[in-house]
């Protein structure tokens, strides 16, 4: 960066970033992926010790309640290297370990509070900015790359994802890491470079398992850039080769489980629905302030980016920003024809291709020189500032996530001890837990009335989760029932009905998306 300039610009927008993302940071409390990751923090690097050293480990004190760890060690019996490789299976399934044990490091310097873990991912948005600087000043010009960077340091999707305990800012960085690591080593004889992108590659794909898409991406992006990359065919076969023989047995144990038709939890998005989402949380955010038409005009001007006329080594960026968004995006809906798998935050990493062309889409206004390319340019960006302004300030002041911070401190408020607190869904006492300021209360999981006839109809009866809530309750003269996500657990809301007619229900509050009811025994049976 020989422009200083640019490098005082820079600067700025990466303040800005910090700014935006560092005031809100813990305005949204934690909700349940952010204390399982938490959780993983603890576990994975415990289980490590143990597959390693059996007799070393001693009793994992996480600081809060934490759920089974979702990985499992082989027999004792096994030798250690059997065991590690089964560990580190079972890890890369639950979207990668690298995360967790960084997060793990992370959390003894800062703390386990929501500003200090969420600061780790701040740190990887804002690291982002710049990366998106240079790439965007390779493949174009050191004013696209400035609004780009700008566009990023102020998207509100980017920002909410930088306000998360979890790994998706970690791969996005790692994924500008790798792009912008391969586009160098093509354009120079140094093989530091070459470096660069393996290794940035290689650590996005055990930060989540998804980023393994980065492989087909770059290769399609080496021919795209062809003409200069040829020279390097020997770099980039070798490349090949560290990318993808470490992982040929990974490869031939996962493939033909893609192949197969399953339930995954996900929703069956088309893939036009998939590009709406996409192209909508990337203009608005997850609040999307601004609808549809809001969406349309951000997104319709980035596409145009893709496509508006160019010269011969623009258009070849033009065409690498397309295959950046779409080569992934397709991947995951073939597999989703079997097997869905979409959620957009999986394809964070896809973002900045939108955000380039955005901003080469309107540098290209701001260069025509009748006044109403000017016009048009300014008119676009006060539009995109008020929607990034507007989507902004909602997610740093109304609650989206589940609102258990609220609900807990509403319970610790009124708690006397002994009393009984059931959780509906079960999962939810995990996040509740985190914030619960006492120790030691008793509690039950709520009782799971959905499983089905392949007719459709509940397989439990009434009068058997009434016996089984008797059990649950029995004995206890005043009981709390945290409720969140309840459709998922009891459709029929038996928990709920049948402590309103054996218990007095005397107090409840309601918080966004988790419902707090209180009962005493004075009407029981």
């Amino acid at each position: 960066m020989r422009d200083p300039h640019s490098l005082a610009r820079v600067v700025l927008l990466v303040f800005i970033a910090f700014a935006i993302r560092a005031a809100s940071l813990d305005s949204q409390s934690l909700w349940r992926d952010e204390v399982d990751a938490l959780c993983y923090a603890y576990e994975f690097p415990a289980l490590l010790v143990d597959a390693l050293k059996p007799q070393q480990q001693g009793k994992l004190v996480p600081p809060c309640a934490c759920p089974p760890a979702p990985v499992a060690l082989t027999n004792a019996t096994e030798s250690s290297w059997y065991r590690l490789l089964a560990l580190l299976s079972g890890m890369i399934r639950q979207n990668g370990p690298l995360y967790f044990f960084i997060l793990r490091g992370w959390v003894a310097l800062a703390g386990s509070s929501e500003y200090g873990m969420r600061f780790f991912s701040l740190a990887c948005g804002i690291a982002g900015v710049s990366l998106v600087y240079v790439l965007g000043r390779r493949l174009f010009d050191s004013q696209s790359g400035l609004l780009a960077a700008f566009l990023v340091a102020t998207s509100p999707y980017l920002v909410w994802y930088g306000q998360e305990v979890k790994m998706y800012t970690l791969v996005l960085m790692e994924a500008l890491l790798a792009i912008y690591g391969l586009h160098r080593a093509i354009d120079s004889t140094g093989r530091r470079w070459w470096a660069l992108q393996i290794i940035a590659t290689t650590l996005a794909l055990y930060t989540h398992i998804l980023a393994a898409l980065l492989i087909p991406l770059q290769i399609l992006l080496y021919f795209i850039w062809w003409p200069r990359a040829h020279s390097h065919w020997k770099e980039a076969l070798i490349s090949l080769g560290c990318l993808t023989l470490p992982y040929l047995p990974l490869g031939a144990w996962q493939l033909p489980q893609l192949s197969q038709v399953r339930e995954t939890g996900f929703y069956p998005y088309t893939l036009d629905e998939m590009m709406q989402i996409l192209i909508s949380g990337w203009s608005l955010g997850i609040t999307g302030t601004g609808g549809p038409v809001g969406a349309a005009v951000i997104g319709l001007l980035a596409v145009w980016g893709l496509f508006r006329p160019a010269n011969k080594e623009a258009r070849r960026s033009q065409l690498a920003l397309a295959g950046w968004f779409v080569l992934p995006l397709l991947c995951i809906w073939f597999v989703s024809l079997r097997q869905p798998l979409f959620t957009d935050r999986y394809l964070i990493w896809s973002a900045p291709a939108f955000y380039i062309s955005l901003a080469w889409a309107l540098t290209h206004l701001a260069r025509v020189m009748s006044p109403w390319g000017r016009y048009a340019f300014l008119a676009l960006m006060v539009f995109i500032l008020l929607c990034n302004g507007a989507n902004l300030w909602r997610q740093a002041t109304v609650p989206f996530k589940s609102d258990f911070r609220s609900a807990a401190a509403y319970v610790a408020s009124h708690y006397a001890p002994g009393e009984l607190i059931i959780f509906q869904i079960p999962h939810g006492r995990y996040t509740f837990d985190y914030y619960f300021a006492v120790e030691g209360y008793p509690w039950a999981d709520g009782i799971f009335t959905n499983h089905r006839a392949p007719d459709g109809s509940f397989l439990m009866s009434e009068q058997e989760s009434a016996a089984r809530m008797k059990a649950i309750a029995g004995g206890y003269q005043a009981i709390w029932l945290v409720v969140t996500e309840e459709a998922m657990w009891d459709a029929r809301g038996l928990v709920r009905e049948w402590l309103d007619t054996h218990y007095k229900r005397v107090d409840e509050a309601h918080f966004m998306r988790v419902d707090v009811y209180f009962f005493t025994a004075t009407q029981a049976d």
